[in-house]
C-alpha cells in the first residue's frame, strides 16, 4: 500500500510540473496582455494606436512601472502599475494600475483605478475589484497632489473612504495608490530614488544627483555639479592649509623635543663625572 501511495503521489507531481512547465509562458503572455489592457482601461478613450513607452523603478524590494502612453505623437496620459509598499491587506500586498492625465497647467488627476492582483475577503475587502467602489468613488477625477494618503476613519483630513468592514483592505489600497503616484512623480523628475527610497526632489536642497539611481533630464543638473566642485576645491585648500599647520606644530614640538634630549644627556654625562669623582676618593 506505501509502494502504491508513493507511486500515484509521484507520477500526480510529475504531471502537474509538466503542466506548469507547458502552460507557463501561456499564463505569463496572458498577465502581461491584461496589464497592457488595464493601462487604457485607467486613460481616456481615444481613436488610433497607441505608443507605449515603459520605464521601471526600484524602491526596496519592489518595481514601480510607469507607461507613458503616446495617442498621434501627443501624451494621453500615465499608466502606473504599483504594489502597497508599507501596508498590507487582510491576506496579502494590493497591486494597482492607477492612470494619471495632466491638465494644461501640468496638474495630474487620478483618471482610473484597475485593481490587478489582490487576496481579499470575498464579500469585505475585495469589493475593491467592483467598479464604483467607495474607495476607487473618493478619488476619480481628483488632482494627485491634493490628496491625503490615508482612510477617514484613521484620519479626518484622509482622502479615502474605506470599505465596509474593510479597513485595512483599505489602508493597504491607499498606500498602493500613493505609491503609484510616487512613480508618477519619478517619471516626471520631480521626485528622486536615492539608495531605493524615495526622496522629493527641490530646488533648496544641497545634493548631488549622481548619487541617485534614477535622475531624468534636469537642466539644473550641470549647476549643481558646479557649485558641488567650487564647494569641493574650497574644502581641499582649507585642508592644505591645515595640514601645513599641524606640520608646523609637529616641527616646533621636535625642536623642544631634541632640546630636552640634549639637557637630559647633559645631566647624564655631569652625574657620571660626580660618580667617577666619588670612586676616586
Amino acid at each position: 500500500m506505501v509502494v502504491v501511495l508513493f507511486t500515484i503521489t509521484a507520477i500526480s507531481a510529475l504531471l502537474v510540473a509538466l503542466v506548469n512547465d507547458v502552460t507557463k509562458d501561456a499564463i505569463a503572455e496572458a498577465e502581461q496582455k491584461n496589464k497592457d489592457l488595464a493601462k487604457l482601461e485607467v486613460l481616456p478613450s481615444f481613436d488610433g494606436q497607441a505608443e507605449m513607452n515603459d520605464t521601471s523603478y526600484q524602491i526596496g524590494d519592489f518595481t514601480v512601472n510607469v507607461t507613458e502612453v503616446k495617442v498621434d505623437g501627443k501624451i494621453l496620459g500615465y499608466a502606473v502599475e504599483a504594489p502597497s509598499l508599507t501596508a498590507n491587506g487582510y491576506a496579502d500586498k494590493i497591486y494597482l494600475m492607477v492612470g494619471f492625465v495632466e491638465d494644461e497647467a501640468g496638474r495630474a488627476k487620478i483618471h482610473g483605478v484597475k485593481v490587478l492582483s489582490q487576496k481579499e475577503t470575498p464579500g469585505l475587502g475585495a469589493n475593491m475589484i467592483k467598479p464604483g467602489n467607495k474607495l476607487e468613488s473618493s478619488i476619480l477625477g481628483k488632482y494627485a497632489d491634493d490628496l491625503v494618503f490615508k482612510v477617514k476613519k484613521d484620519d479626518a483630513s484622509g482622502s479615502f473612504d474605506a470599505l465596509t468592514g474593510s479597513t485595512i483592505s483599505s489602508r493597504a489600497y491607499a498606500n498602493a495608490v500613493e505609491t503609484a503616484y510616487a512613480g508618477y512623480l519619478m517619471k516626471k523628475g520631480l521626485l528622486l530614488n536615492k539608495g531605493n527610497v524615495a526622496v522629493e526632489k527641490s530646488a533648496e536642497d544641497d545634493m548631488d544627483v549622481k548619487d541617485y539611481e534614477h535622475v531624468t533630464d534636469d537642466p539644473n543638473a550641470e549647476e549643481l555639479n558646479a557649485e558641488e566642485d567650487v564647494n569641493t576645491s574650497d574644502e581641499g585648500v582649507e585642508s592644505v592649509e591645515s595640514v601645513e599647520a599641524i606640520e608646523a606644530e609637529g616641527a616646533d614640538a621636535t625642536d623642544e623635543v631634541s632640546v630636552d634630549e640634549a639637557s637630559v644627556n647633559e645631566q647624564l654625562d655631569e652625574s657620571e663625572t660626580q660618580k667617577g669623582e666619588v670612586n676616586n676618593e
